[in-house]
């Protein structure tokens, strides 16, 4: 047995939204005691309030979570400002977390420390990873390596960063990560999922790569110089025309070498004395690359095909009991008025029946396809089926 519950509500008042929210799970919970939850919250909710009266009602949750831009819920609309609280009872499947500190200083070390606390709690073998870890100070793309190398590399990861208070404002206000009744910064908590669980992904974004294949020939960690020996500014410039500068709706399609799929980095920033581009996330040099472009419907079919995807790979004769989203908060920002259609179409393409819980993060982590490495993403719609 698998449950998967989740509620969604726009209170900001901490003990009147954790009374809506655990009524709301309670409903599909059935009686059954829940042992995990993850918790995707707006920055306004009064989070002392919240957690002492989730905790008071289920002291033993093995709670992780973080903020978000908005949740993704089969519990609502899409609404941003609000909280989603997902709650998960297995009598097969064993549910345990972990904490690493001081990601930007040692991803390696925060990875190792989470996994070492999670897989203490367990003799089953681990199934499934979900992770809401801080981004910033650091190249991302290093976080899913080490996870999975601290794992044993076999066990999809999955999640996103946690979003900032967005406007951003000086001084700088990160996203804030959620461990049990803490709230911490610079942190990766980790809830586990050991046993026998079913898991198949799909990992989409819907951008059409564009242009000839370039080849990465000078970069530094989440920073690129040159592609084809010249600068990154004029490799760009070359598509967007000459008073062009990368930009989040152009990011860069990096060709996986697993797969031959592509995934994403999305430009932050750019330096025009020294024609170089920062990313969110790394892009190696001997990297093949080319621009990406994408209209307001080919991402929205991206998040068509990640849901399909994650369907047609879930075994037959398996009953699906949920689903997880981490969708990018860039789609978010270029969608605008539409992202309520994504969320429409991840609400109508997964069913009624389905269970849904997920987030507009700070990048996306999953892999590309059932059974290979999980990766950071940028601009990307994860979506995880899980079931027993």
């Amino acid at each position: 047995m698998l449950k998967m519950a989740v509620g969604q509500t726009e209170e900001i008042d901490g003990a009147y939204a954790a009374a809506d929210l655990l009524e709301q799970c309670a409903v599909a919970l059935d009686g059954v005691a829940p042992q995990a939850g993850l918790l995707l919250a707006c920055h306004d909710l009064d989070f002392d309030e919240f957690l002492a009266a989730i905790f008071e009602a289920h002291p033993d949750l093995q709670l992780i979570g973080c903020t978000t831009l908005a949740p993704i819920s089969s519990a609502s609309a899409y609404a941003e400002g609000s909280t989603t609280l997902t709650l998960f009872a297995s009598d097969v499947v064993d549910f345990t977390s972990g904490l690493g500190t001081g990601v930007a200083r040692d991803v390696g070390l925060a990875a190792r420390e989470a996994v070492v606390q999670a897989t203490t709690g367990t003799d089953k073998p681990p199934a499934l990873a979900i992770v809401t870890p801080s981004v910033e100070g650091f190249d991302p793309s290093a976080l899913s390596a080490a996870i999975e190398e601290a794992l044993g590399g076999d066990v999809p990861v999955f999640g996103g960063g946690a979003v900032p208070d967005f406007p951003v404002t000086a001084p700088w206000e990160g996203g804030t990560q959620i461990f049990g009744r803490e709230l911490i910064t610079d942190a990766l908590p980790m809830l586990l999922l050991s046993g026998p669980l079913v898991v198949s992904v799909g990992v989409r974004h819907g951008w059409k790569s564009v242009g000839r294949k370039a080849v990465v020939t000078r970069s530094k960690h989440e920073r690129v110089y040159e592609i084809d020996g010249e600068p990154v500014v004029d490799f760009y410039r070359h598509y967007l025309g000459a008073t062009g500068e990368p930009a989040i709706a152009n990011p860069l399609a990096i060709i996986d070498s697993e797969t031959g799929r592509t995934y994403l980095r999305a430009p932050l920033a750019w330096d025009e004395s020294e024609g170089s581009a920062t990313f969110l996330g790394s892009v190696p040099e001997g990297s093949v690359v080319q621009i990406a472009m994408a209209s307001t419907d080919e991402i929205l079919e991206g998040t068509q095909a990640s849901v399909a995807d994650a369907l047609s790979g879930f075994p037959e004769g398996v009953q699906p009991v949920g689903a997880l989203i981490s969708a990018c908060a860039v789609r978010n920002f270029l969608l605008g008025t539409k992202t309520s259609a994504e969320v429409e179409i991840i609400q109508d393409g997964l069913g009624t029946d389905m269970t849904i819980a997920g987030f507009y993060a700070y990048g996306e982590i999953g892999p590309l396809e059932t059974n290979t490495t999980s990766r950071f993403h940028n601009e990307t719609c994860v979506t995880v089926v899980i079931g027993t």
